[in-house]
């Protein structure tokens, strides 16, 4: 009786010593796999999902993550594909629209400076090249976006002294502010130089001056400063209505503070984000009673 007991519990030793080394293989191939898991988020990690456990179920896993995995991926490069065919597309299509549109603008002035409209016609005259304007603002601004969300266009890094070519910016402004008798309040520091592409500055820099341009109800503040290595431009104005401003959505495409009343395509601030981002810079807005901002910090 006592050796049937003895070899029992030798027995249900060895069974326990198992299931024991069991539970910590599978721990063990577990914790790898949640690890290689996390690798997968990387679309540059492209070694496959292994197991060492003889667990047929492990490795079944194993198998279908592998697969899922490799579905995603055909997917995504397939989405990547038609996306930039795409973008071929309508940059094509806008680089189509852009030389009629020119040529159309070039004899509607032709027109105008002759002088031989007047009363209704004249206004008919104006009211059409305000329209041509304006789709040709709109096939110039897909036409640069479709190079820049594709990536075509190379950086080229140079020396540029950001007050001199903000500074300028802001007197090209002097019209419109006028005009409306806007408020100003320009704070911009002398000498702040930095290393940036000097074409993506001045379509950011634009970008930010007609954004402005088009929303301004009341006032109108520049400021620059230099933060460590690190520059910092603020853009603010007044805005007639706060609540038709999502500060969370200004920055995606054709997103337009105030729909019924602003012109423009709803790009202007896209292009900034995307510029901002191919440059290494930060960019967020903010609104804060009454006053949107947008600020940018380089580098």
């Amino acid at each position: 009786m006592e050796i049937l007991l003895g070899t029992g519990c030798v027995c249900l030793l060895v069974i326990l010593s198992l299931l024991t080394l069991k539970y910590i293989s599978l721990k063990r191939n577990i914790r790898r796999f949640s690890e290689e898991l996390e690798k997968l988020k990387d679309s540059d990690y492209r070694q496959p999902l292994k197991v060492t456990d003889p667990d047929k179920d492990l490795a079944q896993l194993a198998v279908k993550v592998n697969e899922h995995t490799d579905i995603q991926r055909r997917l995504g490069a397939e989405y990547e594909q038609s996306r930039k065919q795409l973008g071929t597309v309508i940059s094509g299509i806008s680089h189509d629209f852009r030389t009629p549109l020119t040529a159309s603008l070039g004899y509607l002035q032709m027109i105008e400076k002759s002088g031989e409209l007047n009363g209704k016609n004249a206004e008919y005259l104006g009211i059409a090249m305000q329209k041509n304007r304006y789709l040709k603002e709109l096939s110039d601004e897909f036409f640069e976006l479709t190079k820049l969300e594709n990536g075509s266009e190379e950086l080229h890094i140079a020396e540029v002294n950001l007050s001199n070519t903000l500074t300028e910016a802001v007197l090209e402004q002097h019209g419109w502010i006028e005009e409306r008798g806007i408020e100003t309040d320009f704070d911009i520091a002398d000498g702040i130089v930095i290393q940036t592409d000097p074409h993506c500055l001045e379509r950011i820099l634009n970008n930010l001056m007609s954004n402005a341009q088009k929303y301004t109800a009341g006032s109108f503040g520049i400021s620059l400063k230099q933060n460590g290595g690190a520059a910092v431009l603020r853009v603010s104005n007044n805005v007639e209505d706060s609540s038709e401003v999502d500060t969370d959505r200004v920055f995606e495409p054709f997103y337009r503070m105030n729909a019924r009343t602003a012109g423009g395509s709803g790009l202007g601030l896209y292009v900034v984000k995307l510029l901002c981002e191919r440059l290494g810079w930060s960019v967020r807005a903010e609104l804060c009673g009454g006053v949107f901002s947008v600020e940018i910090v380089t580098g």
